[in-house]
């Protein structure tokens, strides 16, 4: 299961993205003071972080992200109550953004009101609809209950409708590991590492990806074995969606993992997996993640890219060696990516219902 404290974390990501945006609208003094606050914050300094945020909440008191950075400086501190007190008056008025909403509700929930906290939820998916945010914190509060599927169900609503957002990425990623689906393992990992490719997260989903291509290189609970007799090409014969078509595609790939499975033996299995798909199923299953690897084939960046998603998980000595004896073709995937990032669609492969 995943822990209720992921709620906390995804308010920690969407508070740090969304500071940036707030300040163009502040004076230049309370810009700086909530600047200065945030720092304070980070480093778990959460005295000076108030004293800081309400002087500037004195200076500008309609300012919906000092009312919202003052109300989390307050729950990181323990005093969940304080917090509550700053952060009504907020959610009672028209001017509630998104990330007021997830907030409030995380209060509620840390002072065991899970019935407003998922009141709130719900007020602030009426007003934004398409909020990825909104629907993380839904789910991660059903995953936390143990509703498993329900929380699925609003993880993959939150990708699409907001595909752009990483962490209902992360946690649908986690949780289809958990239910033995590896090929949305390995989808949902992917691009989430893409769209968050800095963070404790990213180096979880990393190894969660080897782990997903064990599981999906191995016999499941109930899946089983060729017949006998059967061809080397009858179990990959059934490609009628998307998931069939990835295990089709696998499938033949595999002789490239002849040593085992390391990451130079998975850039291998991964570049013929490409080009069987793009050969046989890009038209049928369009996918900007395939799309997007597809490029980095063409382009010549896509061992530097393989070594970046498993390198240092896999084996971080051979790792160093490859950066070393490959320093100027890793500079240069390095300064591609940051020219070319990934960027979800809406259209994307999604899982049945």
């Amino acid at each position: 299961m995943i822990k209720l404290a992921s709620i906390l974390l995804a308010g920690t990501l969407v508070f740090t993205t969304y500071h940036a945006k707030a300040q163009d609208d502040l004076s230049p003094e309370v810009a700086r003071m909530q600047e200065n606050a945030r720092t304070y914050l980070n480093r778990g300094d959460y005295a000076n972080a108030i004293m800081m945020y309400s002087q500037a909440v004195r200076q500008a008191p309609g300012e919906v992200t000092l009312r919202r950075d003052l109300a989390y400086a307050y729950y990181l501190s323990g005093d969940a109550k304080k917090a509550k007190e700053i952060i009504d008056p907020v959610t009672g008025s028209s001017v509630a953004d998104e990330q007021t909403y997830q907030l409030a509700s995380v209060i509620e929930a840390k002072l065991n009101n899970r019935g407003k906290a998922k009141k709130l939820l719900n007020e602030g998916l009426g007003k934004f609809p398409n909020s990825g945010v909104l629907y993380n914190s839904k789910g991660n509060m059903l995953n936390a209950e143990k509703y498993d599927k329900d929380a699925l169900v609003a993880w993959n609503t939150g990708i699409r409708v907001d595909p752009g957002f990483p962490l209902n990425y992360y946690s649908a990623a986690k949780a289809y590991y958990e239910q033995d689906q590896p090929v949305w393992t390995l989808t949902y990992g992917e691009i989430f590492i893409n769209l968050e490719p800095a963070t404790t997260r990213t180096t979880e989903i990393k190894k969660l990806m080897i782990e997903g291509y064990r599981k999906l290189l191995s016999p499941g609970k109930d899946e089983k074995l060729p017949d006998f007799n059967a061809s080397s090409g009858a179990a990959a014969a059934n490609d009628r969606n998307y998931v069939a078509a990835y295990k089709a595609a696998i499938t033949r790939s595999a002789p490239a993992i002849t040593e085992g499975l390391n990451t130079e033996t998975l850039t291998m299995l991964r570049s013929r997996f490409m080009l069987e798909w793009m050969q046989r199923y890009a038209n049928r299953y369009p996918s900007t993640l395939f799309t997007y690897q597809d490029k980095m084939l063409l382009e010549g960046h896509y061992d530097a890219y393989n070594q970046w998603l498993f390198g240092a998980s896999d084996n971080s000595q051979e790792f160093s060696v490859w950066i070393k004896q490959n320093a100027k073709n890793y500079v240069a995937f390095e300064n591609w990516k940051k020219s070319n990032p990934l960027q979800p669609a809406v259209s994307d492969p999604k899982p049945l219902k």
